[in-house]
């Protein structure tokens, strides 16, 4: 007797129809998310007749932008219409650093990947001091990329090539530190830069698994933001992390573009022109914001370009 045909569906043919369903259900998903509109202002290219080189993070304090810029190992100032006012730091000063934040009792830190040391200054540009940052294990050399301060005055550090986060007192004594290289809740590859929200949340972007993930302060992981991909919602190479009320602004510097999640979780919208299409930044990195404004570094377009945020 010969058996009669099948009626099991083979898996070319489930793999057809999961594909079929897939492309009824894209534009769908498409409209989950905003496009938030925003409109070029300016541009600040330069400081001192000197064009900026590979800037890397900023940060505002009482009404003036500082702007980290890294190769030329200065932190340059303006007012937020991106008027020059001053500029500090030297190569001997800071030779590799790539992040500053304000230090929360209206001064700046400006962390040093290179000597591994936090810097304090005075708005001013007067270095006030500072401490080295002390390995966590034998043989490590700290390289610190960015900081955060707590409305409490602990200072958040992330430790790039160490894959961990250090928290320090304003006394450069290490209250304690979390992290390891791996891709688990507490695990890291490569943590680059930090922001913190109202309620204390630590952001930390973690760039090789395509993560900005959120942590209590005492380093228990509260939730995390994108994951692998180059859709909405996703991240390749996130870059900075930027915490406005309940929305995080998220660059990714290989899509090119700014997305806004909400801190608890969740897409908001991605950054768009008036015509409604995404705009492309050329290698964001940091971000800052005051007075419905968006301050951007751009990275290898040598620029911190400014945009305004429709109400």
């Amino acid at each position: 007797m010969v058996a009669g045909p099948s009626h099991k569906p083979s898996r070319l043919l489930l793999l057809l129809l999961a594909l079929t369903l897939l492309s009824v259900a894209g534009p769908r998903a498409a409209l989950a998310y905003e496009k938030i509109l925003v409109e070029f202002d300016f541009a600040i290219e330069d400081a001192a007749g000197l064009a900026m080189e590979l800037p890397t993070d900023l940060t505002i304090v009482d009404g003036e932008l500082y702007v980290l810029d890294g190769m030329n190992h200065r932190v340059a100032v303006y007012d937020l219409e991106g008027n020059y006012r001053r500029q500090f730091g030297s190569p001997r000063e800071i030779p590799r650093a790539i992040g500053i934040c304000a230090s929360g009792d209206g001064g700046l830190y400006v962390p040093d990947a290179e000597t591994g040391r936090l810097l304090a200054y005075s708005t001013r540009g007067a270095l006030l001091g500072g401490f080295d940052v002390v390995p966590v294990q034998e043989g490590e050399k700290p390289d610190i990329t960015d900081c955060v301060v707590s409305p409490a005055g602990e200072i958040f550090l992330a430790d790039n090539n160490n894959h961990r986060v250090q928290v320090y007192n304003r006394e450069g004594e290490r209250l304690r530190h979390w992290g390891r290289f791996g891709e688990g809740s507490s695990e890291f590859r490569f943590p680059a830069t930090l922001d913190i929200d109202a309620d204390g949340v630590i952001f930390v972007v973690d760039v090789i698994n395509n993560r900005v993930k959120g942590f209590r302060t005492s380093g228990r992981q509260a939730q995390w933001l994108g994951g692998w991909g180059i859709t909405p919602g996703r991240l390749f190479r996130p870059k900075g992390v930027l915490v406005v009320g309940d929305r995080a602004f998220v660059s990714d510097s290989y899509t090119g573009v700014i997305q806004v999640f909400r801190t608890a979780g969740g897409l908001m919208g991605i950054l768009a022109d008036g015509q409604g299409e995404n705009i492309r930044f050329r290698t964001p990195t940091n971000m800052a914001f005051a007075n419905n404004r968006l301050y951007v570094v751009e990275q290898l377009e040598n620029r911190v370009s400014v945009w305004r945020l429709e109400p």
